[in-house]
């Protein structure tokens, strides 16, 4: 039963937050009633509640007594939230969206680097080591890829010993899925060899003590996978461009 519970809480609190992201409840707006909402979902009083308490916490409505549930501006949302990042990237990522997420990732992994360099134990080190080595083994393999990278980075912030630092992981995360949604480092020899040879700057430079060289290889390692992402970007655009006028001719 309690697993049940939890499922349908899941399922309107994603349901409702999708559709605020999607302009279906427009920000401004107030969303339909319980009664409503509870046959739209097919859900119990307790799950539709349990999931509007959830997604005022990640500050996407604010309920009030005779008012209703008012949707927020976006200002108030919590883009560190692991749904509402996931969210964005399952509806589709614009240009603007990604580019926040390249610059948020440029502010902040840059200094977890440097304070890693200055801080890692010889444990949380070997965290950085067997991602890395994990990343090696997955030439071919995308997905593995994509987990080993990330388990790298976290084990990055982990060693900042920075909760602050820590908590971005989530931006992170949804950064580096997103990039290799547009451009994989691993769909060919010399790209896979540029990325690792990154990746591999910046451990060395964090298991030196080099908090400088260790912030400037993670700024490089970001900066080209940006233009990376805006290369496919561009590329991709004018492939439907050439394709939408071949079809009109």
């Amino acid at each position: 039963m309690a697993g049940r519970a939890r499922s349908a809480h899941d399922l309107v609190t994603q349901g409702i937050g999708q559709s605020i992201m999607q302009g279906r409840f427009p920000i401004g707006s107030t969303l339909p009633g319980d009664a409503e909402l509870m046959e739209h979902f097919g859900v119990s009083r307790t799950a539709l509640r349990e999931a509007l308490k959830t997604l005022a916490a990640k500050g996407l409505i604010e309920s009030k007594t005779k008012v209703g549930t008012k949707v927020l501006d976006r200002q108030n949302w919590n883009m560190f939230d692991a749904d509402i990042l996931g969210w964005h990237l399952e509806l589709g990522v614009d240009p603007q969206f990604l580019g926040w997420l390249f610059e948020i990732r440029q502010t902040l992994e840059p200094l977890a680097c440097a304070t890693a360099a200055l801080r890692w134990t010889p444990e949380q080190l070997e965290s950085m080591n067997r991602a890395l080595q994990a990343m090696y083994q997955c030439e071919k393999n995308r997905q593995g890829f994509t987990k080993a990278d990330l388990a790298f980075h976290q084990a990055i912030l982990e060693a900042s010993g920075n909760p602050f630092l820590q908590s971005i992981g989530s931006v992170i995360g949804a950064a580096l899925a997103t990039s290799f949604t547009i451009s994989s480092p691993v769909s060919s020899d010399a790209q896979f060899k540029r990325v690792m040879r990154q990746h591999q700057d910046v451990f060395e430079a964090i298991k030196a003590r080099n908090p400088q060289a260790a912030s400037d290889a993670m700024s490089t390692l970001i900066i080209q996978a940006a233009e990376r992402v805006q290369i496919k970007r561009a590329e991709s655009a004018i492939a439907d461009i050439q394709v939408h006028a071949f079809s009109k001719a």
